[in-house]
């Protein structure tokens, strides 16, 4: 049984599929090798901001995105900086430099560098057991456990699934039972043998933060980086968002509509559960001021924010993606590009996608945020260093990302069919209970309506579940436009009442394991 994959909705997910290039260079220098191109300036620079934004409006137009803000940094000055569109579709306000976005999975180069300040004073080291930091730290794996280092937290090869335990942000647990979650999440890889890109951890590369210096993530974030370089219009909560008065609408599309995200849209908040893994708003000028102390090998007009070596030490690659073309590093992704290596990551959140992408021989950076999850920003950031560096025969980029996406779209368009010949279920009463999991805790099945529905996390998260074919259901999310939302599997004993179900994702794969607890 396939249904359609709802992570999507839950996570703040890296879109490594938008940017796949050549294999991975190793070394970072910030010196000028053979054969880099020189820096532009004057008529040549200005050509290419010009012919850059004809590729943003195209990529406006064809991706629907209703509004995007772009800056670059060149030699340590920001040298453009503008928006392009609206704020949200159907108003006329425009985007400009100073419009914040939520910025998704770029933030955790942010708490990568938090854990590299420590580091510089001695706090930790990178190759710490975190149970040295975190005396409760468990993975499911008890071996796992004990040989988990710091860096291991950030470098996205824990063995775990993809995304694993993502939900639980979304259905009202709290970051400190984010932190305990792992213990209970079984791997599908060997430890330190795969490429698995996860939020949760980086939730306990907080932890370990806050641990060592009695101060909550959000104040490490403000003393530690915020403040040091000027970010004054930068912030880490939904409140701090929507009191700026110079913000982005999110959007998302309903059966290929564009559509704005309410503000008391109940799921608004999950990206700052997740804070550590992607809850920082910002907008491009203090994104800039960031680039410029990352190229800056960790100073800022004339100030060290971070230590050279451990800044460095975030951009060295830990783990190689699958094709060997890329490795990810703490917080960022490195790719070896034609003339030189870059340095990315991106980001999106349920309506918000990102791109800071670097090429620090160059002594370059762009960072593009936009109101609409799209891979136009991982797509213009390439067409952005092919414009530069004056790459011949360049390939239509953003046309090949068009027609990737519409394939996209047409495939999650597309209901999964019911199987022939199926079996109806039992009735609603064979179902419901009160049922429990490690991971997940307390679950309420119970029939509203003629409907099942199940109730879950301390929010009382719902969702209504559909009859697939007899004991099998797939499950719509509340309030989220009846978009399938993964499935549900009882298991039913020979007095035709359940007595245990596995709540699988759009893959099939269990995501936790649930008994009934009057279960004989």
């Amino acid at each position: 049984m396939k249904t359609k994959r709802y992570s999507h909705l839950f996570v703040s997910s890296l879109l490594l599929a938008a940017i796949l290039l050549s294999p991975v260079a190793s070394g970072i220098s910030r010196a000028m090798a053979p054969g880099d191109p020189e820096p532009l300036s004057g008529p040549e620079l200005e050509k290419v901001f010009r012919e850059f934004e004809r590729q943003v409006e195209k990529a406006l137009r064809d991706f629907q995105v209703p509004g995007m803000a772009v800056a670059v940094v060149q030699e340590d000055r920001v040298v453009y900086s503008k928006g392009f569109g609206v704020k949200e579709t159907g108003r006329q306000e425009p985007v400009d430099p100073h419009t914040r976005f939520q910025v998704g999975s770029t933030s955790k180069a942010f708490t990568a560098t938090l854990v590299a300040s420590l580091v510089d004073e001695g706090k930790l080291g990178w190759k710490d057991r975190v149970v040295t930091h975190l005396p409760d730290f468990a993975m499911a794996d008890p071996w796992v456990t004990k040989e988990f280092q710091v860096r291991d937290l950030m470098a996205q090869h824990s063995g775990m699934k993809p995304y694993a335990g993502d939900i639980l942000a979304m259905i009202g647990y709290r970051r400190e039972d984010i932190v305990r979650s792992t213990a209970h999440i079984a791997p599908v890889y060997s430890f330190r043998s795969e490429f698995s890109y996860v939020n949760n951890l980086w939730v306990t590369a907080a932890a370990v933060v806050e641990a060592k210096t009695g101060k909550s993530w959000e104040q490490n974030l403000q003393e530690r980086i915020f403040d040091p370089l000027g970010m004054t219009e930068s912030s880490a909560s939904q409140e701090a968002l929507f009191k700026s008065g110079n913000a982005a609408t999110f959007h998302m599309l309903d059966g290929g509509k564009l559509k704005p995200i309410a503000r008391d849209w109940p799921l608004f908040d999950w990206p700052y559960v997740y804070g550590p893994a992607g809850g920082i708003n910002s907008n491009v000028l203090d994104m800039a001021k960031w680039v410029r102390m990352q190229l800056g090998e960790g100073s800022f007009e004339g100030k060290t924010v971070v230590g050279k070596e451990n800044l460095a030490f975030t951009h060295e690659p830990q783990t190689p993606i699958a094709g060997g073309k890329n490795a990810y590093c703490l917080g960022w992704v490195k790719s070896e590009y034609d003339p030189c290596p870059l340095v990315w990551h991106n980001g999106a959140t349920t309506g918000s996608g990102t791109l800071v992408m670097m090429a620090p021989r160059l002594d370059l950076g762009i960072v593009i945020l936009s109101n609409l999850v799209t891979p136009a920003p991982d797509t213009l950031g390439l067409v952005f260093m092919d414009l530069y560096t004056g790459k011949a025969g360049a390939p239509d980029r953003l046309g090949t990302a068009l027609e990737g996406w519409k394939k996209k779209l047409a495939e999650d368009a597309g209901k999964a069919s019911r199987p022939k010949g199926i079996t109806p279920p039992l009735p609603n009463a064979a179902y419901s209970g009160t049922y429990e999991s490690p991971l997940f805790g307390t679950a309420l099945l119970m029939e509203r309506q003629g409907k099942l529905v199940l109730r879950l996390g301390p929010k009382g998260f719902e969702f209504i579940l559909k009859p697939w074919n007899r004991d099998n259901f797939t499950m719509e999310a509340s309030g989220l436009d009846e978009e399938d939302a993964g499935a549900i599997r009882f298991d039913v004993g020979l007095d035709g009442r359940a007595f245990a179900f596995d709540f699988q994702d759009g893959d099939g794969d269990v995501l936790g394991r649930f008994t009934r607890k009057d279960a004989k």
